[in-house]
């Protein structure tokens, strides 16, 4: 067995939120119908050894060893939207992918990266490094959508130079098992990261999320905040993380999760959590369950709506922020279908 996704500073046992403990299945390299593209950044490669990240050393390893698939992409000036397709389907149910990219001082670039796929058994291992360079802007968007009797485990990994800019969002509709680290580290002063978040997770899935914002540079500003709802017999486990390093003077970082229970069988565990070893610092973290603004849903129930309508329209106008950042105009369309579908209720 192996601990994935283990906090640095327990909260408590009896919450089963420290780690998650997954056997990893891989054995041996298995093909894949895409060619890799690009090499190694020496840049990127120097950035990220002074840091720990991603789910735990055995899924480095098993990533580094199986690795299957890659993308490098060293961004100079200004970059047109680029889209990464991680596709699975039943002749290609393994994938191990690294995503690298290096946004060089002073570039501009957006990415999506999407991991999709019906078929049985589909397994999926990424890590997405991200390293923004000084003065540089990233809008990154993740997006994970597969059918059932499939894993997911996910690593993404940020680190955000001075007066640099980081626009990142993951967004999970489908996936039986997943487990997913994100953890962006505000090196540089007056590094600033927009995080949003939502997942819509049904039947006997589940989904375990950390999410770390790490503040070093002064003045630093992270302001992450997810949004998700559970049906069925869905578990859900959810950190959120905001760790004010000594020497992070003025940050400011705010973090929180709010979900939505649509049924009594759901398991909903959430702990957002602060850490600080900064006096001059602020720091927010909240947690919401099962609520919605009370003024707004007596205002739709007004114009002719019952409870459950309204309360689905909420929820899907909450879902739209983060939707609405994908610059695929089909993929956008084909997740908000599936997310009306499945908030449908009778």
């Amino acid at each position: 067995m192996s601990r994935l996704n283990e906090m640095r500073m327990y909260t408590w046992n009896s919450q089963g939120l420290n780690y998650v403990d997954t056997n990893l299945g891989l054995k041996e390299k298995q093909e894949y119908f895409k060619n890799s593209e690009g090499e190694s950044i020496k840049d990127l490669e120097d950035a990220f050894k002074a840091y720990e990240y991603g789910l735990s050393d055995e899924t480095k390893s098993e990533n580094k060893e199986f690795r299957n698939f890659s993308i490098y992409r060293d961004v100079e000036g200004k970059k047109d939207f680029e889209s990464i397709e991680l596709k699975l389907d039943d002749e290609n149910n393994i994938l191990v992918a690294g995503i690298d990219i290096n946004a060089r001082e002073n570039s501009e670039s957006s990415f999506l990266i999407s991991a999709i796929g019906e078929g049985e058994n589909l397994y999926l291992n990424s890590q997405v490094r991200v390293n923004v360079a000084n003065k540089a802007k990233v809008k990154l968007v993740v997006v994970t959508n597969f059918g059932e009797s499939s894993t997911n485990l996910q690593s993404i990994t940020t680190i955000v130079g001075e007066d640099a800019l980081l626009d990142i969002s993951y967004i999970e509709i489908g996936a039986d098992y997943s487990v997913v680290n994100i953890k962006n580290i505000l090196k540089g002063d007056r590094a600033q990261v927009i995080e949003d978040g939502i997942y819509f997770k049904e039947k006997d899935q589940f989904l375990d999320i950390l999410a770390n914002n790490d503040h070093y540079g002064n003045d630093t500003d992270s302001d992450a905040m997810f949004n998700g709802a559970l049906k069925d017999n869905a578990h859900k486990n959810w950190k959120g993380v905001v760790d004010l390093k000594h020497g992070c003077s003025k940050a400011d970082g705010k973090i929180g999760d709010y979900s939505m229970m649509f049924s009594d069988n759901v398991k909903n565990k959430t702990a957002p959590i602060l850490l600080c070893t900064e006096k001059e610092v602020a720091g927010n973290h909240a947690a919401s369950v099962g609520r919605l603004n009370k003024e707004m849903l007596f205002y739709i129930m007004s114009r002719g709506f019952d409870k459950k309508q309204a309360e689905s329209m909420m929820l899907e106008a909450t879902f739209s922020k983060a939707l609405d950042k994908i610059e695929d105009e089909s993929l956008r369309d084909e997740l908000k279908e599936t997310v009306h579908k499945m908030n449908t209720r009778n």
